[in-house]
């Protein structure tokens, strides 16, 4: 049974490898689809307040959903960021100074934003600690400005600078003079973005010619706080002529962050922080730097509850090594498939010509048969016959298409002579 077994192995091999081929190229097929098109549908909670980080995830989840037919991100806007969060949404845009959630954890920043002091240069307010009895307007940019920027000004202020806080809005500041006295204009905002370019860099704004920025040189005590970090305006940052400020000072920052939920899948979250990584042009593109996306770069802050699929991601842990390469070994996998159906129909073909060879051998071997041993007697017969039977088994599953031919020929030169001579034996009996 083992000889059989090994015999039609032997004989079978061509279509086993090609099952084998094939039968891979249907998992690896299966695995894309799964990776590509796999069933959830994820709910990011926003809120009016973030609008450029909104901006920026509405390019990115329309772009991913355009190319995705079963899985989806789907973008909801909440009045607030709650406790009650959990139950309504997997991943939530956190404006700055808010606190975070239970259940929810970072996994990358949309945007980073910097407290920006400016005064007139004849109040020769150089550092925070200098401004005293003076007039704090803060410039509404976005909704969470007053709320972030009166917290930061709490933190920081000491009993005896006695400093009055105002609002203003951003029109009213853009349209009127830069006061001299002891006033100080307060802004919380992205250095890069088209609204810091209103206020800093527009030609002919008289803001440019006229004011300090002013250093906040308490800005590392901020590390003692959850919610906001040390940073600094670079020089330049502001305005490249002339120089605004003329050189890097220190500040305050704060992120907007996007979080996940800790029950939500390794696999989600990490489709959401490849799909970020990989849509940095398209950010680019669609809200230039509105925002400012980062991933890597905000690892360094231990202060946050950082996800662990995030870390992951840093580290490239959390997939393995066929996920990692499952684009690379299915583009393989397919071309050896081809390759193997290629070389088998070959064989098939070869096989078929092969296949009448083996007809004609098992014909010229009938033929001897009946023929050479009609005056044998029934011994001798049956002796010839078994002989003919091995010959031929050795010949069919011996010989190539190249030796057939030959094979034939010497088997039946060997037949032909055992038959005479058993001919003769019986004769000379």
């Amino acid at each position: 049974m083992l000889r059989s077994l090994l015999i039609f192995l032997q004989n079978q091999k061509a279509k086993l490898i090609f099952v084998c081929f094939a039968a891979l190229a249907m998992l690896l097929v299966a695995k894309i689809v799964i990776k590509y098109t796999g069933t959830y549908n994820s709910v990011i909670a926003t809120t009016p307040t973030t609008k450029s980080a909104n901006t920026l995830l509405q390019s990115v989840v329309e772009s991913y959903n355009n190319s995705h037919s079963l899985s989806k991100f789907t973008i909801y806007e909440a009045s607030n960021i709650d406790e009650n969060l959990g139950s309504q949404a997997d991943f939530a845009v956190i404006s700055p100074g808010t606190v975070i959630p239970n259940e929810f954890e970072v996994i990358a920043s949309l945007n980073e934003e910097k407290l920006i002091l400016v005064s007139h240069q004849g109040n020769r307010f150089e550092y925070l600690k200098d401004i005293h009895n003076a007039t704090i307007n803060i410039v509404h940019v976005d909704d969470y400005d007053e709320g972030v920027l009166r917290r930061l000004f709490d933190f920081f202020e000491t009993a005896e600078q006695q400093n009055k806080i105002a609002v203003m809005t951003l029109d009213d500041f853009l349209e009127s003079k830069i006061s001299p006295n002891r006033t100080v204009y307060a802004f919380f905002l992205n250095p890069f973005s088209s609204t810091a370019s209103k206020i800093f860099k527009t030609s002919g704004q008289r803001l440019c010619d006229k004011c300090n920025v002013i250093e906040v040189d308490l800005a590392e005590l901020a590390e003692y706080s959850h919610r906001f970090f040390s940073s600094t305006i670079k020089k330049g940052e502001l305005r490249i002529h002339l120089l605004l400020p003329p050189e890097d000072i220190d500040t305050v920052s704060a992120f907007t962050y996007l979080v996940a939920k800790t029950s939500v899948s390794e696999e989600v979250v990490y489709r959401m922080l490849t799909l970020l990584n990989t849509s940095r042009k398209l950010i680019f593109d669609k809200a230039y730097r509105e925002t400012l996306l980062s991933i890597e770069e905000i690892s360094e802050y231990k202060k946050i509850n950082f996800h662990h699929v995030y870390k992951k991601f840093l580290n490239g842990e959390n997939e393995g090594f066929f996920q990692k390469y499952s684009d690379t070994i299915y583009i393989s996998g397919v071309a050896l498939s081809v390759l193997v159906s290629f070389f088998f129909s070959k064989y098939k073909k070869k096989k078929t010509k092969s296949g009448v060879s083996y007809q004609e051998t098992l014909d010229l071997f009938e033929y001897l048969e009946r023929n050479w041993c009609e005056d044998l007697s029934g011994e001798d017969k049956e002796q010839v016959l078994k002989l003919k039977n091995i010959l031929c088994a050795l010949i069919v599953n011996r010989s190539s298409k190249k030796n057939i031919a030959v094979n034939s020929l010497i088997g039946c030169i060997v037949l032909t002579n055992i038959t005479n001579a058993l001919r003769q034996k019986s004769r000379s009996a």
